[in-house]
């Protein structure tokens, strides 16, 4: 077996030769990017056709490459599995794929033995929707918090002004047509509110790219 020939090369013997045809199958077919790695040298031996489509590579191109800085963020010699002994490894990070870009994975490391040699299986996913939504939600968060402060403080201020406006009526000694300016305030104030909050409805309705998808449909009433 040449290194670009992949860990499953083909066997004379019958019944390993259809384990060999059943695991290339299941190899080929899962909807999971494997790459198999040789625990001793960090060197990947095997990657499935999900391994390509998220990487951008050929598997030729994948295999003879060492996990490090790869699809792994440790250093060599600070491998978790062969360095600091654990037995399942499962994190977030990156892949950089062809185009130089880093591509956000969900990963999980196991050891296996075949042939009597250990080999690290790496399985990853693709999460790149995953992160896109929760900046979307920072983003909504974002966009509620700037509408609520718009809102807030203004209102609490009006609120007051005419609690106080209540309690002089009340005392049935006022100046009516100071009584009515006053009114006429907090009435512009009402106004300017609507208007701050317009101008928030305004630039999700005009579909600028920066504001997420979820804060157009709140708006819209999807």
């Amino acid at each position: 077996m040449t290194q670009k020939q992949g860990l499953i090369s083909g066997n004379t013997n019958s019944n390993t030769s259809t384990n060999d045809d059943i695991f290339r199958l299941v190899f080929d077919k899962i909807q999971t990017g494997i790459l198999i790695v040789d625990a001793n040298s960090h060197i990947i031996v095997d990657a499935n056709p999900v391994a390509e489509e998220i990487t951008g590579l050929l598997r030729d191109r994948i295999i003879g490459r060492t996990c490090h800085n790869f699809v792994c963020p440790a250093l060599a010699g600070q491998c978790p599995i062969t360095d600091m002994h654990q037995d399942f490894d499962r994190t977030e990070g990156g892949i950089i794929n062809a185009s130089g870009e880093r591509v956000p994975i969900l990963k999980t490391v196991a050891k296996a033995s075949v042939g009597g040699k250990e080999y690290l299986i790496e399985s990853f996913n693709d999460i790149t929707d995953r992160k896109k939504a929760e900046e979307r939600r920072v983003a909504l968060i974002a966009y509620m918090d700037e509408a609520v402060s718009r809102v807030s403080k203004p209102m609490e201020l009006t609120i007051a002004n005419l609690q106080n406006i209540v309690d002089v009526a009340k005392t049935g000694v006022y100046d009516a047509e100071d009584l009515r300016m006053q009114l006429q305030i907090q009435t512009n104030n009402i106004r300017q509110m609507v208007k701050n909050l317009k101008e928030i409805s305004d630039k999700v309705t005009n579909d600028e790219t920066d504001i997420p998808d979820a804060f157009k449909d709140y708006f819209s009433g999807k």
